[in-house]
């Protein structure tokens, strides 16, 4: 039985990290990758500019380690639009995108995906599980930062060979 290509899904990682509310955790955009990872799908982050500054101390250091992939994570240069870079990537690689924000001010310039409930994806925690209803996702939110980051490192080579972003990084566009 022959298999489409795995879904290309970009998290707006920041935002994601929200999702608890504040302060901001890594725990939910790594949960959600990993989820997403572990149905096949190929997965980006995309971080904020402010990212390091939002994200609590004790995180700092995951945070520096996660950045050294990048065809898994980027953070956005400092004066650039993360939003934006998030769109961009997302309609050359005809990804869906998932995050709570509307991006109402990037409707005009991303028709395809601003609003499509297809490449559009919202979601949230309930207990202690992630959830994105339109993938039929439910995965486990971990209980602390390094049960998080040993489940990402424990995926090893998969996390390479199913990263969405360009190697290169961000455009600065």
């Amino acid at each position: 039985m022959a298999t489409g290509p795995a879904p290309v899904l970009l998290v707006d990682a920041l935002n994601v990290a929200y999702w608890c509310g504040a302060p901001p955790t890594l725990r939910l955009p790594l949960g959600l990758a990993i989820g997403l990872l572990g149905q096949g799908s190929c997965v980006g982050l995309i971080f904020d500019a402010s990212a390091g500054y939002q994200l609590p101390a004790s995180e700092h250091t995951v945070f520096t380690q996660l950045l050294q992939s990048p065809t898994l994570a980027l953070q956005v240069p400092s004066g650039h639009s993360a939003d934006r870079e998030l769109l961009t990537q997302a309609k050359a690689m005809k990804a869906a995108v998932i995050s709570r924000d509307r991006f109402r001010q990037h409707r005009r310039k991303f028709r395809s995906i601003v609003g499509s409930p297809t490449r559009s994806l919202s979601g949230g925690v309930m207990g202690d599980q992630i959830h994105v209803p339109q993938l039929g996702l439910s995965c486990p939110l971990p209980a602390d930062i390094e049960q998080a980051w040993a489940a990402w490192r424990a995926l090893g080579a998969k996390l390479e060979q199913q990263g969405a972003l360009d190697s290169r990084g961000a455009d600065p566009a």
